[in-house]
C-alpha cells in the first residue's frame, strides 16, 4: 500500500549541529553585510563625485540621468559581484574544510576496514566537525578488533581441545577454515 502525500510526515528544516550551522550562517551574513556596505559607500562616493563634477555638462553629454548612472552602477555591480564571489568561495572552503577533512579520513578508514585491517585509525582533530562520529567509529573498530583477537584465542583453544583421533577431523577442518578467515584480519 502506497502512503498518500497527506499521510507522509512533512520534511522539516532541522539544525543538526546548531553551533556550527548558526556560526556558518553568521559568517555568511557578516561577509555579505560588509561587502554590501562597501558597495553602498563606494556607490555613494562615486556618484556624488560624478554628479557634482558633471552636473553642468551632463545635459549635453547624457540624455537622461539613468544613461549617466548606468555604466557607473554596472561597473560597481560587477566589481562587487567579483568581491562577493571570492569572499563566498573563501568562507565556504574555510568552513567546509572542517567537514571535508573528516569525511576523507572516514572514507580512508572504511576502505581499510573493508580490507579487514582493524588497525585503521579513525580519529580526527578534536575541533573538526563529526568528532562524535569519529569516536563512535573508533569504538566499533576497537570492539571488532577485540572480538577477532578473542575468536583467534578461542579457535586455538578448541583446536587443542579436540581429540587426536579421526573422529575430530571434520571439526579440525572447520576450525582450520575459521582460523583462515580470522587470519585475514589485521588486528
Amino acid at each position: 500500500m502506497v502512503a498518500k502525500p497527506e499521510d507522509r510526515p512533512q520534511r522539516r528544516i532541522k539544525l543538526i549541529n546548531r553551533d556550527f550551522q548558526v556560526g556558518l550562517m553568521i559568517k555568511f551574513f557578516v561577509a555579505n553585510a560588509a561587502i554590501l556596505t562597501m558597495f553602498g559607500a563606494t556607490l555613494f562616493l562615486f556618484l556624488r563625485g560624478e554628479v557634482e563634477s558633471n552636473l553642468h555638462s551632463a545635459h549635453v553629454t547624457y540624455k537622461t540621468v539613468g544613461a549617466m548612472l548606468f555604466p557607473i552602477i554596472l561597473t560597481l555591480t560587477l566589481l562587487i559581484l567579483a568581491v562577493l564571489s571570492v569572499t563566498t568561495i573563501y568562507v565556504i572552503l574555510h568552513a567546509s574544510h572542517r567537514i571535508a577533512g573528516p569525511m576523507y579520513r572516514f572514507n580512508q578508514a572504511l576502505i581499510e576496514l573493508g580490507r579487514r585491517n582493524l588497525r585503521a585509525m579513525t580519529k580526527i582533530r578534536e575541533n573538526d566537525q563529526l568528532a562524535e562520529i569519529s569516536t563512535s567509529l573508533e569504538q566499533v573498530r576497537a570492539l571488532w578488533a577485540g572480538d577477532v583477537a578473542r575468536l583467534r584465542t578461542l579457535t586455538g583453544d578448541l583446536r587443542s581441545a579436540l581429540p587426536v583421533d579421526a573422529t575430530g577431523d571434520d571439526a579440525r577442518k572447520k576450525l582450520a577454515e575459521s582460523q583462515s578467515v580470522l587470519d585475514g584480519y589485521e588486528v
